[in-house]
């Protein structure tokens, strides 16, 4: 996941690498409990169960080309039931802190997951951010 501007500062200069050795750690797999999602895999969500039909590839060129591909020989030019897409792995914080780095707050997670263990954080901090901007007191 890409990280906010504002949020720059608290990652330390070697996140790039810290990031990295966490998935190597991983076996480049999603951590969340019976996801078996891996980086660059090509598939799509079938409910809340990932479904390969393609990689692990080895950058994410090579499987965005074979997720057209896939889409294509499936559905041609139609939309199609499922959305194929590509994982890409992303490092969440597990107590949601930027600054600390240790491996064991550290979980690889694809997309979808590290959203899903995220959202309570960021409804919460969307809902301090909208209050600041307002500059409304608390009424209870």
């Amino acid at each position: 996941m890409p990280i906010k501007p504002e949020n720059r500062a608290r990652y330390p200069a070697e996140w790039s690498r810290i990031s990295r050795e966490a998935k190597e750690r991983a076996e480049w797999t999603c951590m969340h409990d019976g996801c078996t999602a891996r980086q660059y895999d090509v598939g799509f969500w079938n409910a809340s169960q990932w479904v390969r039909i393609a990689g692990p590839c080895d950058t994410y060129s090579e499987a965005k080309q074979k997720a057209a591909d896939e889409h294509f020989t499936r559905f041609g030019d139609e939309i199609g039931d499922y959305k194929i897409i590509v994982i890409v792995l992303t490092t969440a914080h597990l107590n949601h802190q930027p600054e600390d780095c240790r491996p064991e707050n550290l979980a690889p997670m694809c997309q979808r997951h590290h959203l899903a263990y995220d959202a309570k954080h960021h409804a919460t901090s969307a809902y301090t951010t909208r209050r600041a901007k307002a500059n409304t007191a608390e009424l209870f």
